[in-house]
């Protein structure tokens, strides 16, 4: 949690004072809101990426079983980094 907080800090602070960022589109890529979509909403986000050529992203995790347990998820989805690196370059 510490890292969308300073995340939030950052956009609040040093870009929207700057830039315009009403047309951003935000997606929620934490754990929890993949595991409720399904992952469909790294999907998206991916897309996205993919159409506007640019992203602002907060770190994420990679879930161990430990973690799936405790947060309760379905299942450990992979990394969103790399989904993000193959949809957009394919590496």
């Amino acid at each position: 949690e510490m890292t969308h907080y300073a995340c939030n800090l950052i956009v609040d602070h040093w870009i929207e004072p700057y830039f315009d960022t009403s047309s951003w589109e935000r997606f929620d890529l934490s754990c929890k809101s993949r595991d409720a979509t399904n992952d469909q909403v790294l999907h998206d986000a991916v897309a996205a990426g993919a159409r506007v050529g640019a992203i602002f992203k907060e770190p994420t995790i990679t879930p161990t079983a430990v973690q799936v347990r405790e947060m309760g998820l379905s299942k450990s989805y992979g990394s969103p980094n790399g989904a993000m690196r193959r949809g957009w370059n394919g590496i």
